[in-house]
């Protein structure tokens, strides 16, 4: 590599997959050609980008491909949960046809996890399966959606309800694209670290809440720390449970709730990005382990006290968002019963006893799941 810093490489082998997570910075164009040169023969490329990338896909990445003998395709995607639908599906298998790409020709994905998720869901799809890269730009996309293999679009009121798994040939976390995020998408991705802490890790836990000034501030350091950490902890979880059968359903804390009032609030609005929508369902996920387990440890305390020192979101102001409290309430727990991780029609939750000590629980009362979402929503 001529200009780019690679800190560290986690080679990944998850099904039959095997493939490098390569974590650094400027890693875009060089990193991208010589792991395409090692990969494939095929000269054929498609970038599924997020526009707010454009100079970088059209500036920088197009040239170098193309310079490298590669013949360059784009499609141009939104970020947004309005746009992981089956139309947008429709509309690259479109392109994909008209260019004549192959097996084994290669679609990258640039953009968050939206973009992700749908390019990883077309590369799964169109003629069984075709090569796929992912470069996430967004704290979410890097140390969530882009690793374990979950690739899914949407379906009416279902969150990633047509999906699949399929593990790309390379995926590239590059720090620098964080620095063009925007203060509201940069604190929402830091909900899923904070995740990531409590259901395994104390020790990151106990970092986050002494670190939060300089990770808030994006300081290069502290943001590689907690970055690096958190993509072990999700290659942890997932290394040997690719379909979620066991410990990696422990990913899912704060979903079930926070899926819920993400679509009752409208997902195609937006009104709580994801990771605000599992800030509260952490919050509503450590309401019910006070109600749950006999022994407390101040778990709900520790979960508000953390994510308010982040800016992430511990209530629901049903006023302040324009629905009717009540209202809301009925359409969270009608909505709540669609959670896919549901076994013998029964709600399964992650609950933590404690920071850092975690499982899954499919035995909860309803009257607490209520009592959850009352004190949720305001």
């Amino acid at each position: 590599m001529k200009n780019g810093t690679i800190y560290k490489t986690y080679k990944v082998e998850l099904d039959d997959s095997r493939y490098n997570i390569l974590v650094g910075r400027n890693l875009l164009s060089e990193s991208l050609v010589e792991n395409l040169n090692n990969k494939t023969k095929n000269k054929k490329v498609v970038l599924i980008f997020d526009p707010f990338f454009k100079d970088k896909v059209y500036g920088k990445i197009c040239p170098t491909l193309k310079d490298s003998g590669y013949e360059v395709y784009t499609y141009a995607l939104k970020s947004g949960k309005h746009n992981k639908t089956i139309n947008k599906v429709v509309d690259i298998y479109t392109l994909l046809e008209k260019k004549n790409l192959s097996r084994d020709s290669t679609i990258v994905a640039i953009g968050g996890g939206v973009i992700g998720d749908l390019t990883g869901f077309v590369a799964s799809t169109y003629l069984r399966g075709i090569n796929f890269i992912q470069v996430p730009t967004t704290i979410m996309g890097m140390i969530d959606s882009s690793i374990g293999g979950k690739v899914a679009v949407n379906f009416g009121k279902t969150i990633n309800a047509i999906g699949n798994y399929y593990h790309p040939i390379l995926n590239i976390i590059d720090l620098e694209l964080l620095e063009s995020l925007s203060e509201r998408n940069y604190i929402s991705g830091l909900a899923e670290i904070i995740k990531c802490a409590i259901i395994s890790d104390r020790e990151l836990f106990e970092y986050l809440d002494s670190n939060s000034q300089a990770i808030c501030n994006r300081k290069q350091d502290e943001l590689l720390h907690i970055m690096c950490r958190t993509v072990e902890i999700k290659l942890e979880h997932v290394s040997g449970d690719t379909r979620e059968q066991d410990k990696r359903l422990k990913l899912n804390y704060g979903h079930t709730m926070g899926h819920s009032i993400e679509i009752s609030t409208d997902v195609s609005k937006e009104v709580y990005r994801h990771g605000e929508g599992v800030s509260l369902g952490m919050v509503g996920a450590a309401f019910l382990a006070e109600r749950y387990f006999p022994k407390k440890n101040n778990v709900l305390k520790k979960h508000e006290a953390i994510l308010a020192k982040y800016g992430l979101p511990i209530k629901v102001d049903s006023k302040k968002i324009g629905f009717k409290r009540d209202r809301l309430i009925k359409e969270c727990l009608e909505n709540i019963l669609k959670d896919k991780k549901r076994k013998d029609n029964r709600l399964r939750f992650v609950l933590a006893e404690k920071i850092g000590l975690s499982g899954v629980y499919s035995n909860m009362p309803d009257s607490y799941i209520i009592e959850a979402f009352n004190y949720l929503i305001t």
